[in-house]
């Protein structure tokens, strides 16, 4: 057999595809990645759409009723927007354990989108 000669030239060539090519897949993980995470993004954006109007819908039946039950549109209404004015004024009470609780929650989806292909690879790992 031939013995293989050690050149430092080739050593460096190597070098530069390992690194090339690690560069390559660090630029195709993060590219992955975020588009998991643009994607959650916007089913969350729609689903928060949707949630709006079903809200607008709920309070405009929530007004009908209370018109017919106070004899008045306008009472049936006001009434309505009275019950928003409570709400907000909870929340308002509450303000700074909410925004802790959703900084929380938005912190632990953001990296359970962004470390779910890690995941698969360790399954995938397990299941050889």
């Amino acid at each position: 057999m031939e013995e293989q000669k050690f050149s430092v030239k080739g050593v460096f060539q190597k070098s530069k595809e390992y690194v090339d090519t690690r560069l390559k897949l660090f630029k195709l993980r993060f590219v992955e990645r975020s588009s998991r995470l643009i994607a959650s993004l916007i089913v969350d954006i729609v689903k928060t759409i949707f949630a709006i109007f079903v809200l607008f819908f709920f309070s405009l039946a929530l007004g009908f009723y209370l018109s017919e039950l106070l004899g008045s549109s306008s009472l049936g209404f006001l009434a309505t927007g009275g019950v928003f004015l409570l709400l907000i004024g909870v929340i308002s009470m509450a303000e700074q354990p909410l925004e802790r609780l959703f900084m929380n929650l938005s912190i632990k989806r953001f990296l359970q989108k962004w470390n779910d292909e890690i995941d698969e690879e360790d399954e995938e790992g397990k299941q050889d």
